[in-house]
């Protein structure tokens, strides 16, 4: 009888010993796995990281240069503001000063100057534009 319990505990053993050695096994491959999967992961979010990081540079250089451009355009602005207002008191006095005769004159000078500074503007944008578009 004790032969027979002493055969069972030894099988028990064996059958114990073989389930846990499979379990070591497949936790082994589990964690082996899982390591190749994190290897593979922080190798793409460093790729992604540096990525964004060009992005975010890229994005705070436009933001630089839509910022020149925009006091640039306020500046443009203000003299041409400034300029006509020039001519407005310019106008004003010649108007009383010359009389209608000259006063023709004068607006027509009034017109060619507001031409020249609205072409100016055009030509300044344009040039903007295009020196935007090669990349400067």
């Amino acid at each position: 009888m004790l032969e027979i319990i002493l055969g069972i505990g030894v099988a028990t053993f064996i059958v114990y010993t073989t389930f846990n050695v499979a379990y070591i096994l497949s936790k082994k491959r589990t964690s082996d796995s899982m390591m190749s999967f994190l290897k593979n992961t922080e190798g793409n979010l460093n790729a992604a990281l540096a990525e964004l990081k060009e992005t975010l540079e890229n994005l705070k250089k436009i933001t630089s240069d839509v910022n020149a451009v925009t006091g640039d355009v306020k500046q443009i602005s203000s003299s041409v503001a400034r300029v006509e207002r020039n001519i407005r008191g310019v106008y004003g006095h010649m108007k009383e000063g010359l009389g209608s005769a000259a006063g023709a004159n004068i607006a027509g000078l009034k017109a060619g100057i507001t031409t020249g500074v609205v072409t100016l503007v055009k030509n300044m944008r344009q040039g903007r534009s295009d020196d935007h578009e090669r990349g400067r």
